[in-house]
């Protein structure tokens, strides 16, 4: 049972039951926090609010009990240190400060003030558990790392040109308009909301070399942020390729049959390949749907429906790949029997690595015969 729940936590694998443990974790923050926003409205019927409290506190003990079992069964997902030692690693983990934010500061408020517009309220922390899945923030964290150099300077320009279009601004309009602009923290504010382009209308220059500069805030705005977002969108792509690189490498030198290609190749179709993990009972591929793509298996096992007797293949066969060749439709309906993680390749890539590395293809059809002449023998 503790093996059963450790797995159900652990992000690194993929079955029915964790699949649906995140779905009902997904569903009790969603229910929560809308039950807090729905609360916040005065003119609910009678007994709504009573209800909406019930909800988050039935949340709240859901989350606090799932923070208690993962520290519970933590011990078995770290080999080599004892479970003490484990579980205080495990405390400061991203996973542990999740669980944390999740109860701790709405529980501390609830002996403050426990109304509708009190503790609840806290309930927003809750969507930051869509974080246990998301590897997103690690990839932001990754990226700002990464080009912390260009960000830098991204920021730098942003703050002299903050500086200088405040100050100037304060220059000129202080004569004519003293009441909006009589300090330079106060025209900072109206800088800010230029420079973004904002604008909220609150404060406006009158002269006409108010306005000269006020209109070189906004280009110099646009120009600083669309030189971040261009930083921030090439080191995504950049660090999300390399690390689908990194991944699908080592998933296609897990597939024996690429084992002796070399690594020139492995390389070339860890850039075409992608992985998928999928549950039990899944349909991958469907009798008579288009064959525009086979799948490499790296884990688990698949079962072909053919007649008279299905076929079972394991980690390091494939198939899909007479559809690819032939051109013709599925001729089987192929299920997953367990958590299964597979690697697809699309039929483009396919054509054109097979006519680039024909070696791929000697390999793709000596083992599809092997396979053939096995089935054969065994009928």
């Amino acid at each position: 049972m503790r093996r059963l729940t450790a797995d159900i936590f652990d992000d690194g694998v993929i079955s029915r039951a964790s699949l649906v443990y995140r779905t009902v974790e997904a569903s009790f923050a969603i229910a929560g926090v809308g039950a807090m926003v729905l609360d916040t409205e005065p003119d609910l019927p009678p007994g709504w609010s009573t209800a909406c409290l019930a909800v988050d506190i039935v949340v709240l003990g859901f989350f606090v009990l799932d923070w208690l079992t993962r520290l519970w069964v933590i011990p078995l997902s770290v080999d080599g240190i004892s479970a003490a030692s484990a579980r205080m690693r495990w405390l400061t983990s991203r996973a542990s400060i999740i669980g944390l934010l999740s109860f701790v500061p709405m529980g501390l408020a609830a002996f403050i003030d426990w109304s509708a517009t009190g503790a609840p309220v806290l309930s927003i922390l809750w969507v930051v558990r869509f974080a246990h899945y998301s590897k997103g923030i690690d990839m932001l964290f990754a990226v700002f790392a990464r080009e912390r150099q260009a960000i830098t300077a991204v920021l730098f320009m942003f703050l002299t040109t903050l500086l200088t279009g405040g100050v100037l601004e304060f220059l000129v309009e202080r004569g004519a308009q003293p009441d909006h602009f009589r300090s330079v923290p106060q025209t900072l504010w109206w800088a800010i909301t230029t420079l973004t382009t904002t604008g909220y209308g609150d404060m406006v220059p009158t002269t006409s070399l108010g306005r000269l500069v006020a209109g070189g805030l906004m280009i110099s705005g646009l120009i600083v942020f669309g030189l971040l977002a261009g930083i921030l969108a090439t080191g995504f792509a950049a660090e999300m390729k390399r690390r689908d690189f990194l991944r699908n490498w080592d998933l296609v030198a897990q597939v024996p049959i690429f084992r002796d290609v070399g690594p020139g190749t492995i390389a070339d179709l860890a850039n075409l390949l992608r992985p998928r993990e999928l549950p039990g009972r899944t349909v991958v591929a469907r009798r008579g749907s288009a064959g525009d793509c086979m799948f490499f298996i790296v884990s688990g096992e698949v079962e072909i429906q053919v007649d008279p007797v299905p076929v079972r293949l394991g980690a390091g066969e494939f198939f899909g790949e007479m559809a690819l060749v032939t051109g013709a439709t599925r001729n089987a309906t192929v299920v997953t029997r367990g958590a299964t993680r597979l690697l697809v390749l699309d039929i483009a890539d396919f054509r054109a690595f097979a006519s680039a590395k024909p070696e791929l293809l000697d390999i793709i059809q000596q083992e599809a015969g092997r396979r053939s002449t096995v089935a054969a023998g065994s009928a």
